[in-house]
């Protein structure tokens, strides 16, 4: 049975060792920045799930949001992957430790792997759907409408935006790929190092479709 001893716009984040031992490890490898918005996306997907009736796994919903964006971090400097899967294979390799099973994992894969991927988590099943609504929730207002003031105001309490936080996200995302242009190919990640970087030139679907090596 798990304990938990926070509660925050009537959520309990989860208390267990696994969820202690993620919240410790991201705390070390993250920004504060990045941290309380993995925060307030649990929270968000958690109240979200809540008016839909959905049954889902609270443990794997919050170690979700935690791994996130650990890939954008200085830890992935050398990495050319997208930085979602780096994100999703660093949380697989952490659940692996706290032998939960392979469909588990392969949930918690998909929903930190396919959350940038407009039009395709909202019809997967319900923890890549929730964790993609309380990230679009999060950045973007969306489905604020399922939560209503009060628990909006304590979420944001207790997890703040800071002043410039869109710009400082975008920024974050930005540093976190730049060594790796190529890995955002077809993502919104591509949209991030152009609004960042106006020199950047992303590889074009048609271009490369044209230029293949079929001869017509």
């Amino acid at each position: 049975m798990h304990v938990n001893t926070r509660y925050v716009a009537g959520v309990s984040i989860p208390d267990s060792a696994m969820a202690r031992a993620a919240t410790e490890l991201m705390r070390d490898s993250q920004s504060q920045l990045l941290l309380d918005a993995s925060s307030r996306a649990f929270l968000f997907a958690a109240l979200i799930g809540e008016s839909r009736a959905m049954r889902f796994d609270s443990d794997l919903l919050y170690i979700s949001a935690l791994f996130l964006r650990v890939g954008v971090t200085p830890l992935y400097r050398r990495s050319q992957q997208r930085f979602e899967v780096d994100s999703a294979d660093a949380a697989a390799q952490f659940l692996k430790g706290y032998g939960r099973s392979r469909d588990d994992i392969a949930q918690v894969w998909d929903a930190i792997a396919l959350h940038t991927t407009p039009g395709i988590p909202e019809h997967k099943p319900g923890l890549t759907a929730l964790l993609a609504a309380g990230v679009e929730t999060d950045l973007l207002g969306t489905h604020c409408q399922a939560l209503g003031p009060q628990a909006l105001g304590l979420i944001l309490d207790a997890f703040p935006r800071v002043a410039g936080f869109k710009s400082k996200f975008l920024d974050t995302l930005a540093r976190g790929q730049a060594h790796r242009p190529q890995s955002t190919y077809g993502t919104i990640n591509a949209d991030v190092l152009g609004f960042c970087d106006p020199r950047f030139r992303g590889a074009n679907y048609c271009k490369r479709l044209m230029a293949s090596k079929w001869p017509y």
